[in-house]
């Protein structure tokens, strides 16, 4: 029994260590997606702002786990009874927001509509492209030349919708404002953000669901060694 719970001990220990790193990758798509939400929030934000609330709590969570861990790994070394069931509740009161998190971003991935973003994208930004606004003539150039897309659904909504010629920052290699039809991007920048939105929550619900599972294996080990624990206290003696 003892040998058990002397490898239980370690087993727990090593967890907080990984659990260290699954703290950084929280931490890191949090910070990723919140940047990204940053950037074309200002237009986009009656979407984007379903980014921001998944991204903030992770973010959060991403930095409270650091502080976790250590207690984790402090109480396991030192089998202090009070620390190791400390680390237990703090982590599954973690778990709980993590899936939480999970099912808010799963749904809204699956109630997404398609059409209420393509109706923001062409108000607030496409058809302010061709009226001297620089800020919102910018900002579609810059999307277009990121995310390697052209128009609403295709490079030809310049053309039809607008009147115009379709832009260089349609082509990958721009080498003047006007881009050839045969060189311009063919998918629309609605379907790019949005599969880019859709892979973004999926990510974010993916990776705290993931976390979840390894968190309650943490959750079992700090438990079965508290108990142990507060058996040997009892009777006198270390595990």
């Amino acid at each position: 029994m003892g040998c058990g719970m002397g490898m239980i001990k370690y087993l727990l220990f090593i967890f907080n260590f990984i659990f260290v790193l699954c703290g950084l990758a929280i931490l890191v798509v949090g910070i990723l997606v919140e940047i990204g939400n940053h950037n074309y929030s200002k237009h986009l934000e009656d979407i984007t702002n379903n980014l921001k609330f998944p991204a903030i709590t992770l973010i959060v969570v991403g930095s409270i786990i650091f502080i976790i861990a250590f207690l984790g790994c402090c109480g396991a070394i030192r089998e202090n009874y009070c620390m190791v069931v400390t680390f237990a509740c703090l982590l599954l009161t973690i778990l709980i927001i993590q899936v939480a998190i999970s099912i808010y971003v799963f749904v809204t991935v699956k109630n997404f509509d398609e059409n209420d973003f393509k109706k923001i994208y062409t108000e607030n930004l496409f058809l302010a492209y061709n009226t001297g606004n620089q800020e919102q003539k910018s900002t579609v150039d810059a999307i277009q030349e990121t995310l390697k897309c052209c128009g609403i659904e295709h490079p030809q909504d310049f053309t039809t919708r607008l009147g115009i010629p379709i832009p260089g920052s349609c082509c990958s290699k721009q080498v003047s404002d006007i881009c050839s039809p045969l060189e311009a991007y063919n998918e629309g920048c609605v379907t790019t953000i949005v599969n880019i939105f859709k892979s973004a929550l999926t990510v974010l619900g993916g990776v705290a669901l993931g976390i979840a599972a390894a968190e309650l294996i943490g959750i079992i080990f700090a438990l079965c060694l508290a108990n142990s624990v507060k058996n040997a206290e009892r009777r006198g003696y270390s595990v």
